[in-house]
């Protein structure tokens, strides 16, 4: 993750998936906010498999190269046992840079 991911693959990453660009939205709407799998899955209607796919990839259906997590749309927060997901900074201006054009 040390090379510097470009908006094309941003762009790549969410027009190939649904629970990709679902699983970031909501993470805008909450932003600050540090959300585990589980919950996003809860409030999105979305299976908590393939929510974890979207953030950090996962085998042939959920391309690592993809997931949030690599394209840095999303930051990975460990507390104790737990982890969880937020909207990275970069993404926060990359959402709103697309809302004002």
């Amino acid at each position: 993750m040390g090379e510097e991911v470009g908006f094309e693959d941003v762009f790549r990453s969410l027009r190939r998936s649904r629970v990709r660009t679902e699983t970031l939205m909501f993470l805008y709407k909450s932003y600050l906010m540090a959300s585990y799998p589980a919950e996003i899955a809860r409030k999105t209607g979305i299976d908590p498999t393939n929510i974890i796919g979207g953030l950090r990839g996962m085998g042939s259906r959920f391309d690592e190269s993809n997931s949030l997590l690599n394209v840095r749309l999303v930051e990975k927060v460990e507390l104790g046992n737990a982890t969880y997901y937020r909207l990275s900074e970069r993404s926060k201006l990359f959402i709103e840079s697309l809302k004002m054009a």
